[in-house]
């Protein structure tokens, strides 16, 4: 048993580590990644958390990974803007599933390689860490510099990465135990997966938007709370039909932070969009909703701040499962393989992301090499790599082989970020008052209001443009500047 005074002083810790890692992160190019599950690892070595716990912090895996992908992809959501989304979509899809698919049988083989696993258990490996973490990815973009396309896309990528990395895994296990599989049933579940992931979260979206909606004089001052309720009653209703919660609570943020479209008062319709337009208007004329004096930023704020302590002790308590003695050589290699494997993956399907890189070359060049580092592995893979032994399957290092890759992958990700990503020489540096959460996002962002009825509308007299002051011959011109825009 930990003393509760070490434990809080370990929670004060954490939270304030975390907090510094992601303020001079344009200075030191060190996300908390990294250092936080090293924390961990050395807090098993040095006894501060006796071994014993640690058969005790194995089985909470399900329920801390559970909470932890709620409170991130929630707040991913929630940031994201349905317009931003639609533009990345198609490109975005094509990424993440060309280069998820190649690095799942790259790294089948060379676990085949060298750990001389079966052929099949390789492949439940390669696919098991085939995709960044989406935990990891919404802490890197939270404090990098990029455009609102490359954040959107890289979320994106996180989000469907994750889902991928359970699905395809536990699919094959199912196979390996019971031996129930078929090309149809696979089929059934992709798109039951998918569709009915993205329908529950649709459906919980808009049916909480209608409760907060007619419950606002009593729901004042607990909305965050209320919705956070919400969050986790729809990630548990999601598990137990079978669908992705990961998607589920996207799909939920998503209809939250887009909820001045449901405003039957002034219907916000997204450009380009009309058929999406119609849609939303059917439906709000149907349900009557009014969401636009809801304070949705409030639980955007709030959710900001929850998620970011959630990730801070996950990395930590991923660091705390690692057995640093359980490991042999050939696992280490793999291990080290296997990252080297991601990164060249990586590196070489970038240029599909060239459309959402700065207009800057030397930014886009370091944006670039963000894409291309942005190997961390982390939530799902720790998930499957104790799933075997709760089938009864005993696969010698597929455990320790599973959080070899996370730790190296996640090492060889803050190396190649602090290497090759460098804003500070491009940018000016961030004030001393930083801000640890994203550009803060209008509800109207990428939206265009729809003319008021009530305003007459005819035409108007131009303006005659100002004059332009003549510059003072007498007076020097003024001096370039050495940098550029902030990004």
């Amino acid at each position: 048993m930990i003393p509760a005074d070490v434990v809080f002083l370990l929670l004060a810790g954490v939270a304030f580590l975390g907090f510094v890692l992601d303020a001079l992160f344009d200075r030191l190019r060190i996300t908390s990644v990294l250092p936080l599950m090293l924390l961990g690892v050395v807090l098993v070595a040095t006894g501060a958390v006796p071994p014993g716990t640690i058969a005790g912090l194995d089985s909470l895996i399900p329920y801390v990974s559970a909470l932890t992908i709620a409170f991130i992809l929630f707040v991913v959501g929630l940031e994201i803007r349905f317009t931003e989304l639609f533009r990345v979509l198609g490109r975005a899809t094509a990424y993440t599933l060309v280069v998820q698919i190649v690095t799942g049988i790259a790294l089948a083989f060379l676990a085949y390689s060298f750990a001389h696993w079966s052929l099949f258990i390789s492949f439940i490996f390669g696919f098991c860490v085939s995709g960044p973490s989406s935990v990891a990815v919404p802490t890197l973009v939270r404090v990098a510099r990029m455009t609102d396309s490359l954040r959107t896309t890289l979320l994106y990528e996180s989000v469907i990465s994750d889902v991928l990395q359970l699905l395809v895994p536990l699919t094959m296990l199912d196979l390996l135990v019971g031996g129930n599989f078929s090309p149809a049933n696979v089929s059934g579940l992709l798109l039951w997966t998918l569709l009915g992931s993205a329908v529950g979260g649709l459906v919980a979206g808009v049916a909480w938007l209608w409760i907060l909606d007619r419950l606002r004089e009593f729901a004042k001052g607990y909305s965050w709370t209320l919705t956070v309720t919400m969050v986790l009653a729809t990630y548990g209703i999601s598990a137990h039909i079978g669908v992705s919660p990961a998607i589920t609570i996207f799909v939920f943020g998503l209809v939250l932070g887009n909820a001045l479209l449901f405003d039957s008062k002034r219907i916000i319709a997204p450009g380009r969009l009309g058929w999406l337009r119609l849609k939303f208007q059917d439906l709000v004329r149907f349900l009557r909703l009014s969401p636009r004096s809801l304070d949705i930023p409030h639980v955007l704020q709030v959710q900001r701040e929850v998620s970011f302590f959630a990730s801070a002790f996950f990395f930590v308590y991923i660091g705390l499962l690692f057995q640093l003695g359980g490991f042999d050589l050939l696992l280490l290699l793999l291990a080290g393989a296997s990252a080297a494997a991601i990164l060249t993956i990586r590196l070489a399907f970038s240029p599909l992301l060239r459309p959402y890189l700065d207009p800057d070359p030397a930014r886009a060049r370091s944006q670039r090499g963000l894409v291309s580092f942005n190997i961390a592995r982390g939530l799902a893979p720790a998930v499957i790599a104790t799933v075997p032994l709760g089938l009864g399957l005993v696969i010698p290092g597929f455990l320790d082989a599973v959080f070899l890759a996370i730790l190296i992958s996640t090492l060889v990700s803050t190396v190649g970020i602090f290497v090759f990503y460098a804003p500070s020489g491009r940018a000016p540096a961030p004030p001393p008052g930083i801000s640890l959460s994203m550009p803060v996002h209008s509800p109207l962002d990428g939206f265009s209001a729809a003319p008021d009825p009530m305003v007459p509308t005819g035409p108007t007299r131009p303006v005659p443009p100002a004059p332009s002051p003549e510059p003072d011959p007498g007076e020097p011109p003024p001096l370039p500047t050495p940098r550029g825009p902030t990004g």
